[in-house]
């Protein structure tokens, strides 16, 4: 059975991909925390410990593997002090080497590495205006910066083997990430938009997201980057109203965004009342096929169990 390593398995994204190819592939984990990780993901999935050292064991586990998958990274999410920044910077970068590192020493390199990414590589606040991989990139802001340097430092891996970036949205699931977060006003009957809501939400769901990754592993005509976001973006004030409905709440309060700006600071400036239209161009033109395009249709999807 071929192999796939993982690292950052134990993530939202993680968990989800696992169980997407864990019927017909070996699946390695590599993560900091072995003992928590191997309890959250079950006796069948090995899980390796990470050492930034000696990686001997490493490039043995990379050899010849199918793929070698990196969603590693301190979640974004919460007030970017000084602290957060630095950490949120270094827990990819420092990654990012571990695996550089052990791929070059490889004999039998691995068919593709994954580097996960984020549509923050594009910056924000370009309204109305459809980005797809083509776009020039963001160079202001914290996260642009901090995914260029995450893709830059899987570059020097292209002339060893097929690298794929995948510059992931919102990824809507109803019980982690963003959307669990955001549907926790409505049910208290507070829910709204997000500032004036005219901002785009490039999202995707989660089956869609890891049926991309499960794509692009498989399909060795694909390489560089891809948008894994749906081909339908929306602006949050309809997100939010969609959201709404599905979940029998009123759409009625909003915060402003000087409220977001002044408990978020920077955070809700780049990620909560700035955002991109982004087009999974490339995803497509390789014959992707979406299971879930239509916001509503998918909200629907991922709440079907309470309605």
């Amino acid at each position: 059975m071929e192999r796939i390593i993982i690292f950052g398995g134990s993530g939202f994204i993680g968990k989800h991909l696992i169980n997407e190819l864990k019927q017909d592939y070996k699946i390695i984990v590599v993560s900091r925390r072995r003992r928590t990780t191997e309890k959250s993901l079950g006796k069948n999935i090995i899980v390796e410990r990470l050492r930034s050292r000696d990686i001997s064991k490493l490039v043995e586990q990379i050899d010849g593997a199918k793929a070698v998958v990196n969603l590693a990274g301190e979640n974004v999410g919460g007030r970017w002090s000084a602290k957060k920044m630095e950490k949120i910077r270094k827990s990819r970068l420092d990654v990012d080497s571990i695996i550089a590192r052990s791929v070059r020493q490889a004999t039998n390199k691995p068919e593709v590495v994954i580097q996960g990414s984020a549509i923050g590589i594009y910056g924000f606040s370009r309204q109305d205006i459809e980005i797809t991989e083509d776009y020039s990139l963001g160079q202001r802001g914290f996260l642009p910066k901090v995914a260029l340097s995450h893709e830059e430092a899987m570059s020097q891996l292209e002339s060893f083997t097929r690298v794929v970036y995948i510059r992931t949205g919102l990824v809507l699931d109803k019980n982690d990430g963003a959307l669990s977060k955001m549907a926790e006003p409505f049910k208290y009957f507070i829910g709204g938009r997000l500032g004036n809501g005219k901002q785009w939400n490039s999202w995707i769901h989660i089956e869609d997201e890891v049926r991309a990754i499960r794509f692009l592993i498989e399909n060795n005509n694909c390489s560089g980057a891809f948008n894994l976001t749906s081909p339908n973006p929306v602006e949050n004030r309809e997100l939010a109203k969609n959201l709404a409905k599905v979940l029998h709440r009123p759409y009625y309060f909003h915060v402003p965004s000087f409220v977001i700006r002044l408990f978020l600071g920077r955070m809700g400036s780049e990620l909560l009342i700035s955002g991109l239209k982004v087009i999974p161009e490339n995803l497509l033109a390789k014959g992707f096929k979406f299971k879930h395009e239509d916001i509503y249709d998918t909200l629907v999807d991922l709440y079907k169990e309470k309605n």
